[in-house]
């Protein structure tokens, strides 16, 4: 693909790579839609799927960037990449149209940039270190939303303590797990929704950091310290959501 003018060497890069694996995807997520109607398993399928588009992600990655490593187990290594081939795996496997492919870029140990695709949407969500956050070629922003009685608030998964969740219901708030998580980070950095809970794995998600960061919002641990990975756990929001959310969670915390 042609590089978009305006976007920096680095998101030329990984958005091509993200968008033209993101055909791939979407045409096998318009067969799977067939499947479920039909008594054949899809176990094969849905593999098949994962290994074709990561080997079109890491051949471009790879093409475009020789010397940087892919999904390194040590991430304060100088160069490299950590790609997210697909989130919302049981999405696509039951033919909800809620899928991304994410891919960030490390530079000794920081994330310099971000790149999450919709093929659905055709959504392409993008930044860079210190240069904002955007959706396709428009600029975005965190939600304005200071009161938590309005909030609407994603969930990556039930693992968080159910006394919690209770808590930030009887808020007000509007509790959602889109089974997305990648693309719940990409809709809190564009204002769609005002915050974003977890507690797993969250290494595939690097993309989503650095793109609520950019686009003014907040994300860190439960302790509001800076190590999301170590811990496991991630709070992204606005500003003002994003605090409401870390009272809440301390005050049931240090009742457990």
């Amino acid at each position: 693909m042609l590089p978009m003018q305006g976007r920096s060497p680095i998101i030329n890069v990984s958005s091509n790579a993200c968008i033209l694996a993101g055909k791939k995807l979407l045409k096998d997520f318009l067969e799977i839609e067939n499947l479920q109607v039909s008594k054949k398993d899809t176990s094969k399928f849905f593999s098949n799927t994962l290994k074709n588009l990561e080997k079109s992600l890491f051949e471009n990655l790879t093409k475009a960037r020789p010397e940087w490593l892919i999904n390194p187990i040590n991430k304060e290594l100088k160069d490299s990449w950590v790609v997210s081939v697909m989130s919302g795996k049981i999405n696509f496997i039951h033919g909800i149209p809620h899928i991304a492919i994410s891919i960030a870029s490390l530079n000794n140990g920081k994330i310099t940039s971000g790149c999450i695709y919709d093929p659905i949407r055709k959504e392409l969500f993008y930044c860079e270190l210190g240069k904002g956050s955007f959706l396709n070629e428009k600029r975005i922003r965190v939600s304005g939303r200071d009161n938590i009685i309005t909030s609407l608030i994603n969930f990556g998964s039930e693992e968080l303590p159910l006394d919690i969740i209770k808590k930030l219901k009887l808020s007000g708030s509007q509790i959602r797990i889109s089974g997305c998580p990648a693309l719940d980070l990409a809709w809190v950095a564009s204002g769609r929704i005002d915050a974003y809970l977890d507690k797993t794995d969250l290494s595939e998600y690097v993309a989503g950091i650095i793109l609520v960061k950019e686009a003014g919002g907040f994300c860190t641990d439960y302790s509001m310290g800076e190590n999301i990975l170590e811990k496991k756990e991630i709070c992204a929001g606005n500003p003002s959501i994003h605090n409401n959310v870390i009272k809440i969670m301390k005050k049931k915390l240090l009742k457990v």
